[in-house]
């Protein structure tokens, strides 16, 4: 089992962590600036998933955990920032649970953290029409009221790294989001932790999302994009970039 990753810059390390059923070129945009601003940035795909092993088995919260940790182990690590996206934030919740000496600072983006029905819904398109069930959820990733906010060329390109994954870690991924239970990661949260919303997301609702983490998370700060959707690091990077780094940098 390797992982695929990506190593670039120098300064205090950030770790960008992709959700289902994207690839570490979701962060793109996210990338450049961090660079520029002073930081070693390390993105990386998620087993199963981009250039990344894609094994039979291990689609798990618990094993995707584990190869998090491993990453930031075997490229020693310290006073991480953990920068996640959707369900990536899963496994960077209980890591930065279990290694605060190890993570100082969490950014959770868009986090689909608690079960949700809509997971049981794509888990049985993924198992029936896997390309276009991924065709369908790109288009409502990146659009607010059917009007994408995004060129098409860019979303064929995330949907042909969507494609290319196992495609038994595109279904357990989703199984494991249905089975999750973060209340006793999130109540071991010590780190600051900034959690950034999209106003328009299709997937969560923003407020409730914001509400059950403030009340589980003590150092939380909030922040919500208008007008964005849940895809937001890639439609409306710049603000999405101005709050990350605002947060880095106060």
């Amino acid at each position: 089992m390797s992982l695929f990753f990506e190593d670039f810059g120098e300064g205090p390390p950030v770790v960008l962590v992709h959700g289902w059923p994207l690839t570490h070129r979701f962060w793109e945009m996210q990338v450049f600036p961090l660079v520029e601003s002073g930081h070693r940035v390390v993105t990386y795909d998620r087993r199963g998933f981009g250039a990344s092993s894609q094994p039979w088995t291990g689609y798990d919260h618990e094993t995707f955990t584990a190869d998090l940790a491993a990453l930031v182990e075997t490229l020693d690590l310290t006073a991480a920032t953990l920068v996640a996206f959707s369900t990536g934030c899963a496994e960077a919740v209980r890591y930065a649970a279990a290694a605060p000496a190890t993570v100082t600072r969490l950014v959770l983006a868009a986090p689909a953290l608690y079960p949700d029905p809509v997971a049981d819904d794509l888990r049985t398109a993924a198992s029936r029409h896997r390309i276009s069930m991924l065709d369908d959820l790109l288009l409502r990733y990146f659009s607010v009221d059917g009007l994408t906010g995004l060129d098409e060329q860019t979303r064929l390109h995330h949907l042909h790294q969507a494609s290319s994954a196992s495609p038994k870690a595109t279904v357990d991924s989703l199984k494991a989001w249905t089975t999750a239970t973060p209340g006793e990661h999130l109540a071991r949260l010590t780190v600051p932790t900034l959690l950034i919303q999209a106003e328009a997301d299709a997937f969560l609702p923003p407020e409730e999302t914001t509400s059950r983490l403030a009340a589980a998370v003590p150092a939380l700060e909030a922040a919500t994009i208008a007008e964005a959707p849940h895809g937001a690091p890639l439609t409306h990077h710049e603000q999405w970039n101005e709050l990350l780094l605002n947060f880095l940098h106060p």
